[in-house]
């Protein structure tokens, strides 16, 4: 576990060198440092991760040099995943290739959008690992791609409508649940967070909870587009760690709503109470728990911003706090979820 501490240390270390040097807004070598640090440690780990030896074999056995449709159907993998497979299989020899490829265009849409929006760089970057949005893309691989593209595309859902569908629709090719959230992205795009709203969502997702078995023609066309994504309605209960990060989510959710003014952040506060919504489903099933990253990950901007209005002393305060708990959620993250210790490498 000492690896990933030290991994952070030296990441935030150099995000606070580019903030003291009012360097945030201006590529430097140290933001290739950053990301080289994140990539490479990222790429070389060895069975690390859930999926990870589903990934490898799926790439190193049903994924071949020449493009070929019956290889893309035995992946059970969106087209997109394949086609960055078989592009990997022509640059490179590499077993592991795909893990490279994967890291690359997973964390350089993130830390670009932070890069460019965030008011406090090395609190934005300390929140990606301590959040558990770095740990989290070991165990699920295409839809982090989809995640970090999504979080890139909403940059533009006021601004440029087409770029911020476009980009989703890229996203979707590596995970489809990107479509779906774009959809709903769209649609809280133009809610308040009000309290009837708040209180419609918790019960919308108890209802879901208790009907989701119900929905029979779902299933069956999600089926003819990938079986694989039945998994996200069948009964997969989560354990005591997601209910204990639902409720640490209603109190950060409920932290934010009382620190702010009602008139500022619509849309990150909207997409904090969505994603409460999905960690509730994914008591019932954890697959659908997993949709509520691409809300929560807004917290990256959200909380630095809002700290960032506080006064000096209180921000401090509130920060030390803030840090304290995310730390502790950190810590048990990685040891009881998706197989992050002890960290590999297939260098040793």
């Amino acid at each position: 576990m000492l690896i990933y501490f030290c991994v952070l240390l030296i990441v935030y270390c150099l995000a606070l060198i580019i903030q003291f040097k009012k360097l945030s807004k201006k590529w430097t070598i140290l933001d290739i440092f950053i990301l080289l640090i994140i990539i490479i440690f990222s790429s070389i780990r060895y069975k690390v991760g859930t999926d990870y030896e589903l990934y490898f074999y799926t790439y190193n056995y049903r994924v071949s040099n020449i493009f070929n449709l019956n290889d893309f159907y035995t992946t059970s993998q969106e087209f997109g995943y394949y086609l960055i497979s078989w592009i990997t299989k022509k640059i490179s020899s590499s077993p592991y290739a795909i893990f490279w490829t994967s890291a690359i265009i997973t964390y350089i849409p993130i830390y670009s959008r932070l890069k460019k929006e965030t008011s406090n760089f090395s609190l934005a970057i300390l929140l990606f690992f301590l959040l558990g949005f770095y740990a989290t893309s070991f165990n699920i691989i295409r839809q982090s791609i989809a995640i970090a593209i999504n979080f890139y595309a909403n940059q533009y859902i006021n601004t440029e409508r087409k770029k911020f569908i476009l980009l989703n629709i890229v996203g979707a090719s590596f995970h489809l649940s990107c479509i779906i959230v774009m959809i709903i992205q769209l649609i809280i795009n133009r809610i308040k967070p009000t309290k009837k709203f708040f209180l419609f969502t918790v019960v919308l997702a108890i209802l879901s909870v208790i009907w989701i078995e119900k929905f029979a023609l779902i299933f069956n066309f999600i089926e003819n587009i990938n079986p694989r994504y039945l998994t996200y309605f069948n009964i997969h209960p989560a354990g005591i760690g997601l209910k204990l990060l639902t409720l640490l989510r209603f109190i950060i959710t409920i932290y934010v709503f009382l620190v702010t003014n009602k008139n500022e952040y619509h849309y990150y506060k909207v997409s904090l109470i969505v994603s409460l919504l999905f960690m509730i489903m994914g008591w019932y099933n954890v697959f659908l728990g997993r949709i509520e990253i691409y809300f929560s990950i807004t917290l990256l901007l959200l909380l630095p911003e809002i700290l960032r209005k506080i006064e000096i002393k209180e921000r401090i305060l509130h920060q030390y706090c803030l840090n304290v708990v995310f730390l502790i959620v950190f810590i048990l993250s990685l040891i009881y979820f998706g197989d992050l210790v002890p960290y590999k490498t297939y260098l040793m």
